[in-house]
């Protein structure tokens, strides 16, 4: 037996035979590092983060080398501190499929929403700048806003779903994100009137993107359902 499990005081079999690092103040902490350290080197919260240092960089090498770097060591660790936490209780009577917190789960979005808001700000100066033409601001706000009026809607529709309530609760973080990043984009974007058929011709062209995508799913699903 691991010298480490025997240290540690289970609970009853009789009262709880399953049981996860959470349940065990030694095993917590690891746990919950575990956590951070997938959240923060997630891929794609790795590619974002390495685009942000291209951009300023103008290096393509470093954020190549930056993201192979933070999504490899960041696996490694994240399942060195996750095996260290799983270390503490017995196989026989480690409860793997219980769910985390939703309140970790949020966190874990949120963490990837705030790079997300980073690089979309990024974006959003960089068109505001004097050299990129208001038409293309114009067409492109169009489509900014379809797209988070669209996931303002999925994630509203999703949460008066029970089935689905949960997963539109961790996607909350990246809604207000979106929301705000195209609030943030009109005064940054436009001093005057913007272009009205620019702007609904960029709204269009996104929502005719969107109902494509969205078709095809729904194809996919139906070919995957008839087998």
């Amino acid at each position: 037996m691991n010298p480490m499990q025997e240290t540690v005081v289970l609970p009853d079999p009789a009262v709880q035979p399953l049981v996860h690092p959470l349940d065990l103040p030694e095993a917590r902490r690891l746990f919950r590092w575990s956590r951070v350290v997938a959240a923060l080197t997630s891929p794609p919260a790795a590619l974002l983060t390495a685009a942000l240092i291209g951009y300023a960089g103008r290096n393509f090498v470093v954020p190549a080398v930056v993201l192979v770097v933070l999504v490899v060591t960041g696996a490694l660790a994240g399942r060195w501190l996750s095996d260290r936490a799983w270390d503490y209780i017995p196989r026989n009577r480690q409860d793997r499929d219980r769910p985390l917190p939703q309140r970790w789960e949020v966190a874990s979005a949120a963490v990837l929403a705030l790079v997300l808001g980073a690089a979309l700000l990024v974006v959003v100066f960089r068109l505001g700048r004097d050299d990129v033409d208001p038409d293309v601001r114009a067409f492109t706000f169009g489509m900014c806003v379809v797209v988070a009026l669209l996931v303002f809607a999925d994630v509203t529709a999703s949460l008066m779903r029970p089935a689905r309530r949960r997963q539109a609760v961790a996607a909350l973080p990246g809604v207000l994100v979106v929301t705000a990043v195209t609030v943030v984009a009109y005064p940054v974007w436009f001093e005057d009137d913007v272009d009205g058929a620019l702007l609904i011709g960029g709204a269009a062209s996104m929502t005719a993107i969107a109902a494509l995508v969205l078709g095809g799913r729904r194809w996919i699903d139906r070919l995957r359902a008839g087998r």
